[in-house]
């Protein structure tokens, strides 16, 4: 592998001020949460020169991703390469075969990139509760801003409650998967990053506001 050349696979959507400016609410997150083997395993295949079109068939006709369903088989390496196609090509090198640590890290950021209701959920309740000394986030401030998406969106209105609770769940799992937070009972205590200024600079510049969300040094 390491005597390929990567190829430049990256597809960014248009951005203002780093913030993709089409993404709608879903709550995907509850479906395809944080899946980080799954992403290693496609970033790796695309550190190999492999292209979309050859990652689809290794998951549809030969099961690399070990699925029952035909369809997740599909859905899953297309969600993964989604996610891969937001980085810098340095930053899919570090999810492939960089440290467990700094590789989910990166992992996490390409899905909130992905995910507009994970990036607002990390920018106002995550990284705000850690700006104003508090270190614990629990179901009330998940809560509160759910009302809030429901007050401004009508896709997140029509939510049912049994959905709401899903994701809540699923962002909980995600984020102390990759190492964000650890559970304290039903609460999560926020546990920021801890990284080097090499690490910082694989980013692109403007990447600002996910950084921030991240509570990566900046």
């Amino acid at each position: 592998m390491a005597g390929r050349k990567i190829k430049d696979f990256t597809a960014r959507p248009c951005n203002q001020g780093g913030i993709s400016v089409e993404k709608k609410y879903t709550s995907n997150i509850k479906n395809m949460p944080f899946l980080f083997l799954e992403m290693k395993r496609t970033a790796v295949f695309l550190v190999d020169g492999k292209t979309k079109e050859e990652i689809l068939a290794l998951s549809t006709e030969q099961n690399v991703y070990q699925l029952e369903k035909e369809q997740r088989r599909r859905e899953l390496p297309l969600k993964m390469l989604a996610r891969l196609s937001t980085l810098n090509n340095e930053l899919v090198k570090v999810v492939a075969v960089g440290n467990e640590y700094e590789a989910k890290l990166v992992s996490f950021f390409a899905m909130m990139k992905t995910d507009r209701l994970l990036f607002e959920y990390m920018l106002e309740v995550y990284a705000d509760r850690h700006r104003v000394g508090v270190l614990e986030i629990n179901d009330r401030d998940y809560e509160e801003f759910i009302d809030r998406k429901i007050q401004n969106s009508e896709t997140v209105a029509k939510w049912k409650t049994n959905n709401l609770v899903k994701v809540r769940t699923a962002i909980k799992s995600t984020l102390v998967n990759a190492g964000l937070a650890k559970r304290s009972g039903s609460n999560l205590e926020v546990l920021p990053p801890i990284v080097d200024k090499n690490f910082i600079n694989m980013f692109d510049y403007q990447d600002g506001i996910y950084i921030k969300a991240m509570l990566l040094p900046s």
